[in-house]
């Protein structure tokens, strides 16, 4: 039996995530589409990439309406992005702040649907809380995500966190993390290798080239490809699927 084709996330959240943005991401065929996941000063989740206003301070320090003011656009809430894709295309849920997972879980459930999304995560104790609170992987999946950003740390953290990153299941066991999702290049050094020998599904974040997408888009490499051109995505895989010369 030939393995499933690999899905695409559509990374919609890297543009000015305007709700237009979104469906926009959907309108393109993605199999899912992602939205970061923040909070505001006074408990908004909205959907929004950078971790820190237009002035510099932090998200959690900035009101929903601020922040508005600030971006020069409604910033979408996560309730309204989700009613945006719901029945069209499958969430992909990055949570960038760790302590609202039962909340934002709870909505995704309420408006699309069980095993209608996939939640990332950074932090291993996010990926506990939730399967703490919904044990049904098949319901909510949920992936550990391996990339950290770990520009400026000690050189002995970056070590520590790249060789946990390097060889994850025993993270993986500990936190209950059903899937992966993991930068490219940590895919390629034998991340990929490992989760397929496990029976692991992987996410492989951000892919944008194409020899990069065609590698991953080969039988059995990945689950879900994500991507900031999704619509090229999707052709390609529709190329490769015919047999169509590259």
């Amino acid at each position: 039996m030939s393995p499933s084709p690999v899905q695409i996330s559509a990374h919609a959240s890297h543009q000015t995530p305007a709700i237009e943005t979104f469906a926009a991401a959907v309108a393109t065929g993605a199999d899912y589409v992602e939205l970061d996941i923040r909070r505001t000063a006074d408990g908004a989740l909205v959907s929004f990439h950078d971790p820190r206003a237009a002035t510099g301070e932090p998200l959690a320090e900035v009101s929903y309406q601020r922040l508005c003011d600030l971006a020069g656009y409604q910033v979408p809430l996560v309730a309204d992005v989700l009613a945006t894709i719901a029945g069209r295309a499958k969430g992909h849920l990055d949570l960038k702040d760790a302590g609202r997972e039962h909340e934002v879980v709870r909505l995704a459930l309420d408006v699309l649907g069980p095993g209608q999304f996939v939640v990332t995560t950074l932090e291993d104790r996010s990926v506990a809380a939730i399967r703490a609170a919904f044990p049904s992987a098949a319901d909510v999946p949920v992936a550990l995500s391996l990339g950290r950003n770990m520009a400026g740390a000690p050189r002995a953290a970056w070590l520590r966190t790249r060789l946990s990153e390097l060889r994850p299941l025993p993270r993986l066991r500990a936190c209950g993390a059903d899937w992966v999702a993991a930068e490219h290049r940590l895919a390629r050094a034998g991340v990929g290798r490992q989760c397929r020998r496990e029976r692991i599904k992987i996410m492989v974040w951000t892919v944008n080239s194409e020899p990069e997408m065609r590698h991953w888009l080969a039988d059995g490499r990945a689950d879900v490809l994500i991507t900031d051109r999704p619509a090229d995505a999707i052709a390609l895989r529709d190329q490769l699927a015919a047999g169509a010369p590259g």
